[in-house]
Parts: C-alpha cells; structure tokens; sequence
C-alpha cells in the first residue's frame, strides 16, 4: 500500500515556487472543467504592504506527496469584506480537502478580522456552489469578466484620438488620493475608510511600474473621474472605473473609455479584460458599444 505525505502551509504570501504551482493548478482545473478562478495573485503580490506584523494569514495549500492538490487564497485589499477563492485538483475531490482548508483560513481570519467574508465561486462550477451552500452561504451578486475582441481593439484605439482634447487624462499622484477614495465610495457603494496611516494610503496610488496605474479624468482641468490599470503578462486590466454622477449623460464615459484603450494598446496589451456588476446595465452597454464581450460570470456568496 502507498504510503502518502498530506502537508497543509499556511503562509503570508507565495514565493516563487508555490506560484508557479497554483498556476499550475488553475491551468488543470480550467482543462478538465472550464472553471474560471479569481484568484488575484499578481494583484495581491503588487499590492500587500510588506510594513505590517499583524496580518493575518492569507495562502492555504494542500499538498499531497509533494504536490498541490489544494488551494484557497484570501484577498483583502481594504473595505469591510474579505474575499476567498480557491480550487482542489479534478482527481482529488470529495475527500473533503477544501473544506480542511476553509476552517483554518476562517479560524485565522477570525482571529485578526471582524470584516464580513465574500466566497466567489464560477458561475457554471456545480462542485463550488455546492460546497458554498453546505457552509451557509448566501447569494448576494454575480460580475460579469469581459474582454475586448481582437477586431475592437483595433477598430476602437482609432477612433479615440479625435476626442484628446475633450477629455485628459493624466497620472493620478498622492494628492489625489483622497479623491480617488470618495470616487470609489460613490461608485461602488463602499464606505470611505478611516485612514490611520495617511502615507500607506498616499503610496497606495502612486505608479507601480506598469503592475498598477491610477489615472485622473479631466474635463477643462476639472476631474470628472478616474480609472485604474495594470498590464501583467501583455494581459491588460481596467479596475474602479467611473465618470461623477454630474458628468454622466454626456459621453464623457465612452471617451474615457477609450482613452483608456489607447494607453494600454500603447503600453502592449494583447488583451484587455475589465470586471462588471451584473445589475449594472448602463456600463454594460457601455462596454458592449466599444466591443467587449463576456467571458465568464462570478457569483459572489456571504459567508454568515
């Protein structure tokens, strides 16, 4: 009979080899099931602050004879909710190996945090959705990923350029921080937070290489609104995108939007991916008008 070895770590954050090993793994669940993960690793790695003792633990695997079988990863990147996503290999299901590693991240999660605790799960993953429902869970949203077609890329960068001068756009720095946090309050319904360490928050927003990029939208020197960006593996992201509620109605959106294109076209994005609330049917249009088109549907569960 083999002899088998089950180690679970529990670390901070993943070095270079347990990386390379959850991508390995989302690669073979993605082949066998066609289950879209987000898993927020390059994100996460960008963003965590390495100036903090008191974090608590965020990457949980589960290896078996040396090899991952199991992962679940914790992203909190402020607010008042935590969100957990993982995965176990095809071959190594019901045998209850994401749940071992549920009750050790919820117990370390409770230990340091009382932020309320989202599961995402793929739309299509009946295995997921059903181990969301024996913990309790609770539907609570689904969010479109949708990615701009290969034909738009090239047919919208170009039509961007004859509306430069209406709309700028321009590097946000840590003077605009704070409206970057109202803006974010105002568009995706999240509390503005208590700022403890004005510095942390300032730093939060200035460029990171090509990993994070904030920019301001200005209308005559007026900002009107912003938007987020990173391009990672010729892969390019828009995040926390929004035109002020005063400013909608005009356009500005579209511009923006494809001013946006443009800079990530420039900077060499093959593929341009961006995150929607499936309730938002305005910016919905919006991306389908400059032809972007969905991918895969996350479902978003509390934890109670």
């Amino acid at each position: 009979m083999d002899s088998y070895n089950h180690t679970i770590c529990m670390k901070l954050k993943l070095d270079e080899e347990d990386n390379k090993a959850v991508r390995t793994l989302c690669s073979i669940c993605y082949e066998k099931q066609k289950i879209y993960l987000k898993l927020e690793l390059d994100l996460k790695k960008s963003q965590r602050k390495e100036n903090k003792k008191d974090e608590a633990l965020l990457e949980f695997l589960y290896y078996e004879n040396k090899t991952l079988v199991g992962y679940l990863g914790v992203c909190n990147f402020g607010g008042n909710s935590v969100q957990i996503s993982g995965m176990v290999h095809p071959d190594f299901r019901r045998k209850g190996i994401f749940r071992k590693l549920y009750l050790i991240a919820k117990e370390e999660w409770q230990r340091t945090s009382k932020a309320e605790v989202l599961a995402l799960c793929d739309h299509t993953s009946t295995s997921g959705i059903e181990f969301i429902n024996s913990i309790g869970g609770e539907y609570v949203s689904s969010e479109y990923k949708m990615c701009l077609t290969k034909k738009a890329l090239e047919c919208k960068i170009k039509q961007s350029h004859g509306n430069v001068s209406i709309i700028k756009l321009r590097l946000a720095t840590s003077e605009d921080a704070a409206e970057i946090e109202k803006q974010t309050s105002i568009y995706f319904g999240k509390p503005l937070n208590e700022i403890d360490d004005k510095e942390d928050v300032e730093n939060s927003f200035i460029q990171q290489g090509d990993n994070f990029i904030s920019y301001m939208a200005l209308l005559k020197e007026v900002i009107i609104g912003k938007v987020h960006i990173s391009i990672i593996n010729k892969e390019g992201f828009i995040y926390g995108f929004g035109v002020l509620p005063v400013f909608r109605g005009k356009g500005y959106g579209r511009i923006v939007l494809l001013a946006t294109l443009d800079i990530l076209k420039e900077k060499g994005a093959d593929n341009i991916f961006l995150e929607v609330e499936s309730q938002n049917k305005n910016a919905i249009g919006l991306y389908e008008s400059c032809g972007f088109e969905e991918v895969s549907v996350m479902d978003y569960y509390v934890i109670t």
